[in-house]
């Protein structure tokens, strides 16, 4: 029933809020976002009754360079404050679609928001998505053990950022389904006790890793540098 109620109210505002047409392009993340996307995930996993909120934290149309907040998140409130995370996700416009390391750079960022939420909430598990253009996949990330953690995909689906597509995204309604189902398995999950966190990449650590200038030349142990 819960599964059907979200799917008949993001139907609706499919309709309502989606836009007829896009600039040949694509929008720009800003624009995917608070326009597109909107539309279609708030009502997936938004339940404002059960004091679950979802928002836009970190949105901007430039490269971002830490990782202290994701593109998309999904709260538990407490009243007028925003409580813990129990999802994020993380978005890339049509325009950066092709660039590898960008969209890269946004699954190691899920990981390490979703490992940060994990630790300080000490949850099981934490519901996160990637956006790339007009695709979206589905992941549950899992504390599996006390210095494991897994993210396990769920669904990989194509949405429908104009009106015209609409009958595309319908066409996955099992799918939808399905990331809804594995969002309330989220809410459900237990707690973890693990005492200790492991530790995490810095975002210098990140950066330096990903950095198309630095060197990744490695010495050759059969060469005789002090030749």
């Amino acid at each position: 029933m819960v599964q059907d109620d979200d799917l008949n109210s993001t139907n609706t505002i499919l309709v309502e809020k989606l836009p007829h047409h896009t600039v040949e392009d694509g929008p720009k993340e800003t624009e995917l976002n608070t326009r597109h996307l909107e539309a279609i995930l708030a009502p997936l996993f938004e339940d404002l009754d059960n004091n679950i909120i979802f928002g836009w934290t970190s949105v901007g149309d430039e490269e971002k360079q830490a990782t202290t907040r994701p593109d998309a998140s999904i709260n538990i409130t407490n009243r007028a404050a925003l409580g813990k995370r129990i999802g994020c996700g993380e978005v890339k416009a049509q325009f950066q679609a092709l660039n590898h390391r960008l969209v890269g750079i946004d699954l190691m960022r899920i990981t390490v928001l979703a490992k940060a939420a994990s630790d300080k909430h000490k949850l099981k598990e934490i519901f996160t998505f990637s956006v790339v253009s007009k695709y979206a996949t589905f992941y549950i990330f899992t504390r599996a053990q006390a210095y494991l953690y897994t993210m396990c995909e769920i669904a990989h689906i194509q949405l429908s950022l104009t009106l015209d597509h609409a009958p595309l995204f319908l066409s996955q309604l099992d799918k939808v389904a399905k990331i809804i189902s594995c969002f309330q398995y989220t809410l459900n999950s237990r707690n973890h006790n693990y005492a200790n966190d492991p530790f995490i990449l810095t975002d210098n650590m990140l950066h330096n890793a990903t950095d198309p200038k630095s060197s990744r030349k490695r010495k050759s142990i059969t060469s005789h540098y002090n030749h």
